[in-house]
Formats: C-alpha cells, structure tokens, sequence
C-alpha cells in the first residue's frame, strides 16, 4: 500500500487539492448570472456574445468607445471560454485549477511532492499579501480571507489569474502565450517570472526563446502599435504614469535585485529563484505604497503574484526547518496544524455560499436601461455611465461612447473627453463635448442615494434637467435626447461596415485599417481630425480590412504556431546516429 502510495503520491495530492477547491466553490457551476454590476464581467459577456469569428481574422469593434479593432477590446482567451463555456464556470476553473497549478510549480521546482501539496493549501485558504499591503484597514484576520473568491467574483481578475497559472505550467513557448491570451499581466508576469529564473539558473536561452516565440503566436492581440498606446493612455491616470519617481524606483530596484543575486550564490536555485522574486514582487508594491513610484502599470495588482511568491518561500523556509526536527515532532505539528485548517475551510465555504448566487439581470438598472435603448433607440450612438456602460453590451447592440477598459482606449481625446463630460458643471459646455463625439443620448445616473447604478460618476447630474429632451426614468437614473451637431449620419451595415453620409465628420474612430469607396467602387480618400473621428469627402461606404499591421501579425502567428507544432515532429523523424 505504502509503494502504491509513493509511485502515485503527486497525482494524489493534485486530486485533493482539486477536490478542496472544487468543495469551496462548488455552486459556481451552475449559474449563470451573478449580480455584480462594479465588475468586468459584463465586458466579458459583451464579447462573448457579439465577438463571432472576430478571433482569427481583422474584425472592427463598433460598441466601445466611438470603435476599435477587436484586439484592442481585452485579451482574448476569458471572452472566447466565455462564449463556450459560461462566465462563471470559467471562472470556477480559474478557482479550482489555478491552486493545482501552485503545486505542480513547486514540485516541478523543488521536487518536494509533499511540501508543495502544503503549498498549494496554504494558497488555497490563505492571503498573506495582506500582512504587508492590505486593501484595507489592517488586521490580523484578513490573512484568512477568501480574497481569490473576491476578486474574481466581485472585480476582474479571472484573466490575471488564469494567466499565472500557465505561466506556472513552466517555460514554454505555449504556456507564455496561454499566459498573454489570457491577461496583459500574463506578459508582464513572463518577463518578471523569466527574468528573476535567468538570475537564478542562468537559462537565459531557454527563457527568451520561449518568450519570443509566445509573443509571435499572440502578437495578432499585442501588435507593436499597441505601446504607444497603453503608455499614452497610461499617462492620463497617475496610478500608471510615468515620472522621475519612476525611473529612480526603477533603478532602486535594479540595484537591489543585483545586490540579492550577488549574495544569493550558494542557496539552490528554487531558494535562489524564490527570494528574487519575493523581493522584485515586494518592491514593485512597496515603491507605489511608500512613495507613489512605479515603473509597470498597475502596480499594486502585482498582489496577486506575490501571494504565490510569499507562499512558496515561507512555505520551502518552513519545510528546510521542519526537516531537521524528529519525525514524532514533524507528526505533532501536521495534526496541530488540521485544526486551524478545517475552520479555514469552513470559513472559506461560508463566505463562497454567501457571495456565489445566482440572479437574474432583469430587475438591474443595467438590464433596464439596455434593454429600453435596444427596443426604442436602436440605432444612436449613446454615452453611458458606470456600471452601466460596463454592462450595456452584455445585454444589446447598441453602440456607445464609453464602454471598455480604458488602457487600450483608441483615442487619448476620447478619454479626456469622456471624463470632461462626468465633471462638467455647465450644461452648454457638456452638450458641446457630447455633440462633437457625435452622441445622440447620454444616459444620466442620478445621486446615490436615489439612483441603482453603482459608480455614479456624475459630479453634477442634474445639470440636463430641462436642457435635454428626456426620453425614459426609473430609479433616478435618466436617458436624454442630444441634439444632432457636428456629426454625420452614419448607417452600419454590419461590424466592419458602414454608409458615411458625407461630406463631413463622422462618430467613428479612424483607423488604418478603414477603406472608403463611392458607388461605383472607386476609392476615396478620409482622414482624421483632432478628435480622431473619420472625415470623408462624400457619401462613402466605409469597410475595415485591419491595415498592414494586422494582416503581419496573423500571418506571423500563424507560421510560428505550425513551426511550433512541426518542428518537434519533424526531429523525431530524423535518423538517430550511432
């Protein structure tokens, strides 16, 4: 029994700790709607159900933020499981999988089976970033907070977590690219992860080939003009905007990860790997927390990764520890240790019967406001607020000029557009910022305590009443009519075309990719104003082909994947020499 054990110990570990995670969040299978307005997931599901084969070819995304090419909407791999799947057992695999995942890193990485079994439960029932960065205030009882459920439940980070647990499937050139589909964070988390394992092991060979060719199988959704445009948008907000500040953390840290490495040299190389990326981890959020510096976009998201980071280096210290003690001593301590875990267990199943419920969306404002534009005003092009932009798209077609998440917004004027809007105080000087955007309704959350949208941006919203026409109310939340100025007509077709009713400014954002032809199919010239709006000449049928770039990357993509694929068929087939 006991050599039966041994020879299948690791896949008996992974079992228990997929059933641990399956028995916490086992009710999460089977909705299919969750009332959570402040989270992505109504991104998600907008996706989902409107994407079609949007993935592999150069498609045009008309319902956010006056347009953009599909790859720029979010990364693709949440959305398309979405479609297949269900949001919420996507989710749920993130839950159940991703703990799997910790185990099998740390035994691939240690060769302990036993140790990382523990590993992956301290993971599971346990956050302990919050002893050193907690969301809140500080308290001791909120390192035994189900955060993992939280967040993926009540915010938006499934994609960040699905990307962490390829990236611990190991260096290959398909679980960085798994990673990048999943979450921007995947790719950064790459180059943190591989950058801290070249310190370490000194594979630098290995790292980079498997980071290069993942980027050319994703670059479709990462293309090179995708930079420029996350460090523009980046710039508007200070959590992600460069500065001095960020270039002295950025070299503080440097010098602090060359300090570690030279001093790290006899320690194995998990050890040696682990303490790097502890403390590049740490770093990252002490610099943002302490003095406002930060060298990565979002810094303070990297919590996630240095959860993993925090347990397997208190988990392999402990274990290099515990080693040295009697068996009878290691015993004591496993049972004194079932106690404390059982109730965390319990605790963790409480809060996710508590939290995990299913809801249908036709009581929200979200829902009801989607659904009265979807019916009446199908075809206007609208600005709506909060939660329910978020969640316009989930349930209709309509198409807005908000919506999104805002990193990968075409257009930096759109977005200072957008929140000039939300703090205007004149009406006259909103209805201008409206006009020159070309929308043709603004959807108007009412204050907190009388309206159910959840973020209620307006600083001043009751600034339209009797300057708009309105057009429906419920619940404090109000949808006006904006006078048509400034703009052309635009008739769409489907998502990649539409009739310009010229000559003048079009609501849709130029883009490369955008062709115009007259009638008798000859091409005519557009461009771009200041706004980054279409301008054509006269009445043009407008098509989206996705430019040069677009059709290089897939073409890349493409040819790296087969190359991937066939290159290790092709080795074996070659004769062995003796």
């Amino acid at each position: 029994m006991l050599s039966h054990f041994r020879r299948y110990q690791h896949a008996i570990y992974l079992a228990g700790i997929l059933w641990l995670n399956v028995y916490l969040v086992r009710q999460i299978f089977s909705i299919e709607f969750s009332a959570q307005p402040q989270s992505m997931h109504g991104f998600w599901m907008a996706i989902a159900r409107l994407a079609d084969g949007h993935w592999w070819t150069p498609h045009w995304w008309p319902y956010w933020y006056g347009g953009m090419p599909f790859e720029l909407t979010y990364a693709p791999l949440v959305p398309w499981l979405t479609k297949h799947l269900g949001l919420y057992r996507v989710i749920g695999v993130s839950l159940c999988l991703v703990p799997v995942a910790v185990s099998w890193f740390a035994w691939r990485l240690t060769g302990r089976a036993g140790w990382s079994f523990v590993a992956a439960i301290v993971y599971s029932l346990s956050a302990p970033t919050e002893l050193l960065f907690p969301d809140g205030k500080f308290d001791w009882l909120h390192v035994g907070d189900a955060r993992r459920i939280y967040l993926q439940m009540v915010w938006d980070e499934t994609p960040h977590y699905l990307a962490l647990g390829f990236l611990l499937l190991g260096w290959r050139w398909w679980s960085i690219a798994l990673a990048a589909l999943a979450n921007p964070f995947g790719v950064t988390g790459a180059m943190v992860f591989g950058l801290c394992w070249v310190l370490a092991s000194g594979e630098w060979r290995k790292v980079a080939g498997a980071g290069l060719l993942g980027y050319l199988i994703v670059c479709p959704f990462y293309p090179p003009s995708l930079l420029p445009l996350l460090r523009a948008n980046a710039a508007l907000f200070g959590e992600s905007a460069w500065s001095t500040a960020s270039a002295l953390g950025l070299a503080a840290t440097a010098a602090g990860l060359a300090i570690l490495w030279a001093i790290s040299r006899r320690l194995p190389v998990y050890a040696r790997f682990l303490l790097l990326l502890t403390c590049l981890l740490a770093a990252i959020l002490w610099l943002e927390v302490r003095w406002g510096s930060h060298f990565l976009l979002q810094p303070m998201r990297y919590k996630i990764e240095l959860e993993l980071a925090l347990v397997l280096s208190a988990v392999f210290t402990a274990a290099a520890l515990v080693d040295r003690t009697p068996v009878w001593c290691r015993v004591v301590l496993g049972l004194a240790l079932l106690w404390p875990a059982s109730e965390q267990v319990i605790r963790h199943r409480r809060f996710s019967k508590d939290l995990i419920r299913s809801w249908g969306p036709a009581g929200t404002i979200e829902y009801k406001t989607a659904s009265w534009m979807e019916q009446n005003i199908p075809d206007k092009f609208v600005f709506a607020p909060g939660s329910i932009a978020q969640w316009m798209n989930a349930f209709s077609n309509v198409k807005q000029y908000t919506g999104g998440s805002y990193p990968t917004a075409p257009t930096t004027m759109q977005q200072r557009l957008m929140y000039g809007v939300f703090a205007e105080k004149d009406a006259d000087r909103a209805v201008a910022l409206l006009q020159e955007a070309g929308v043709e309704a603004i959807v108007v959350s009412g204050h907190s305590e009388i309206s159910t949208e959840f973020w209620h941006p307006y600083a001043h919203p009751r600034i339209y009443e009797g300057r708009l026409e309105l057009l429906w109310e419920e619940k404090g939340t109000r949808i006006y009519a904006v006078p048509r100025q400034g703009t052309i007509p635009v008739e769409w077709r489907d998502d990649n075309h539409f009739f310009a009713a010229g000559p003048g400014t079009t609501p849709v954002n130029w883009h490369i990719g955008w062709r115009a032809f007259r009638a008798d199919g000859s091409p005519s010239p557009i461009t771009a104003n200041a706004q980054g709006q279409i301008v054509v000449n006269e009445p043009v049928l407008l098509a989206y082909d996705g430019g040069l770039e677009a059709k290089l990357c897939r073409a890349v993509s493409l040819l790296t994947l087969l190359g991937c694929i066939a290159w290790p068929l092709w080795r074996r087939r070659l004769p062995v020499d003796h």
